[in-house]
């Protein structure tokens, strides 16, 4: 075994938390093929980019040494974009990516953090977690920093404690480049907040499936007459958009023979002049190489294409699939810990194939305390939920599917 690989797999084997001394810094080794780029705040950003929500695990710890194999391939073709949160992996994707970077020159990267709105009741809680995610992530600036996820309950304490003016005061003092927003609120609501300060960027959830069933055209419009330049997050609604439905992924199939349907989704996104990177969630080093393809042999995407994502978005809401991407905002609350994500996704897969009895065999494979049965119909859940989604109705309706399909 390699030195360095021993000394990774040793970091795993304590959950990512000892440095990784002794290894050096590397220097990026440049790829022939490049990612495509677009430009931003004067810089050129990779069109392609790792969002860590998503990082690739093995026995319920981040696997340290696949993403340090992911990192060094991304930056090798140029997407060296990289995107983290506090509360991402259960609070253990800044610590993990920010011990990978480490190895690399920092201006040969791109990093961004959030500030935790939920988390934020006074000035002073910016500044705190500001310095606390920085030493997590072993830099001394990011390139991009924001208020994480404004939406109906989290918008007061993004006003009430002017975490814009005190994320401003740190780009004064140049620990944060550029300063922006992720958002999962209704138009109305993004239209009050983009006008409200002056913001460098802003992250909006935008795919060709939301751009037709939850304001995703509108959003990106309000965006654009703004002028505020656009990350986009789950661009394949949280590997939704690679799992179509049958009668979806043989339209896709028929009309664009040579694409993966991972690749429609993203090159979908990048028909929107006013998006400068896209994030996606990668799990592991296959799913990295098929997306940098995808970007340094790239296609711009037709008016034909548009047409059949539209066509194909309409018969994947024709199947009755969970409007749910496995981003996790609802673990966070949910007093009872039942695994909503895998619910919802193994009641996709079903919807998708139609197999009631491997969709019972998995879904009793759930802990009994995670499944939808413990819903004490508390509401929090849904509160917490980035697509408004009425979580307990929708518990129920899984739970009386698995009750019928196993009684078949």
């Amino acid at each position: 075994m390699k030195r360095r690989e021993f000394i990774i797999n040793s970091v795993l084997a304590v959950g990512g938390a000892t440095l990784l001394t002794g290894c050096g810094q590397k220097e990026v080794q440049k790829s022939e093929k490049q990612v495509v780029k677009r430009k931003f705040a004067g810089k050129e950003f990779p069109l392609i980019a790792l969002g860590c929500m998503r990082l690739p695990m093995r026995d319920s710890k981040i696997d340290m040494v696949e993403l340090d194999k992911m990192v060094e391939y991304a930056m090798s073709h140029g997407a060296n974009y990289f995107d983290t949160a506090y509360m991402y992996v259960e609070g253990k994707s800044e610590n993990a990516i920010g011990e990978i970077l480490k190895q690399y020159p920092r201006e040969s990267f791109y990093l961004a953090d959030k500030c935790p709105a939920y988390l934020v009741n006074s000035k002073a809680d910016v500044t705190k977690l500001f310095n606390e995610q920085l030493k997590k992530c072993q830099v001394d600036y990011f390139d991009n920093y924001m208020v994480h996820n404004i939406n109906k309950n989290t918008i007061n304490n993004y006003r009430d404690n002017d975490m814009y003016g005190e994320i401003l005061k740190l780009k004064k003092e140049g620990r944060v480049k550029n300063l922006g927003f992720s958002f999962h609120g209704d138009p109305e609501m993004l239209r009050e907040v983009i006008h409200e300060h002056k913001w460098d960027f802003c992250q909006l959830q935008l795919n060709y499936l939301d751009w037709e069933v939850i304001n995703g055209k509108e959003l990106y419009e309000i965006a654009d007459e703004a002028k505020v330049p656009i990350i986009v997050m789950e661009p394949l609604r949280g590997g939704g958009l690679c799992n179509l439905p049958d009668k979806a992924a043989a339209k896709l199939k028929e009309r664009c023979p040579d694409e993966t349907q991972a690749s429609f989704g993203l090159r979908w996104v990048t028909s929107k002049p006013r998006v400068f990177t896209i994030l996606s969630g990668m799990s592991n080093f296959q799913q990295m190489k098929e997306n940098i393809d995808t970007f340094s042999n790239f296609k711009e995407f037709t008016q034909e294409e548009l047409q059949t994502a539209a066509e194909v978005a309409k018969l994947i809401q024709s199947q009755g699939a969970i409007n749910c991407t496995a981003c996790r905002y609802c673990m966070e609350v949910c007093p009872r810990g039942i695994n909503i994500p895998a619910i919802f996704g193994l009641y996709n897969v079903y919807k998708t194939n139609n197999n009631g009895f491997m969709f019972g065999v998995n879904y009793n494979a759930l802990k009994d305390s995670e499944k939808a049965d413990k819903c004490i119909n508390c509401h929090l859940c849904s509160k917490n939920c980035p697509q408004g989604l009425d979580i307990p109705a929708l518990l129920k309706k899984v739970e009386s599917t698995v009750e019928r399909v196993s009684k078949k």
